[in-house]
């Protein structure tokens, strides 16, 4: 199931993760993979604790790393929908 930009997203237990050197590491356990995530990625990684809608992580990056004029929604959306379909996102609600 898809999630859209209202929905609040939260991990799942199928990774488990790590900063290193400012990036973020994912260990997928069960497929036995590590996955590096870029600085932006590795914050929506962080973000996504069940208290914020995919809108507001969107709105965060805006300000945090100066996005203006972007397609930031629909990148952080996409983002966030290819990590659902992983299983290592869920979504808990609007």
């Amino acid at each position: 199931m898809a999630v859209t930009l209202e929905d609040r997203v939260t991990k799942t237990t199928k990774a488990a993760w790590q900063d290193i050197d400012g990036e973020t590491i994912l260990l997928v356990a069960e497929d036995e993979k590590l996955l590096g995530l870029n600085v932006v990625a590795g914050r929506i990684w962080q973000l996504a604790d069940g208290t914020l809608s995919v809108e507001a992580i969107a709105q965060a990056l805006d300000t945090e790393f100066d996005a203006a004029g972007s397609d930031l929604r629909q990148d952080t959306l996409g983002f966030v929908n290819k990590l659902v379909a992983l299983g290592l996102l869920e979504a808990c609600g609007p």
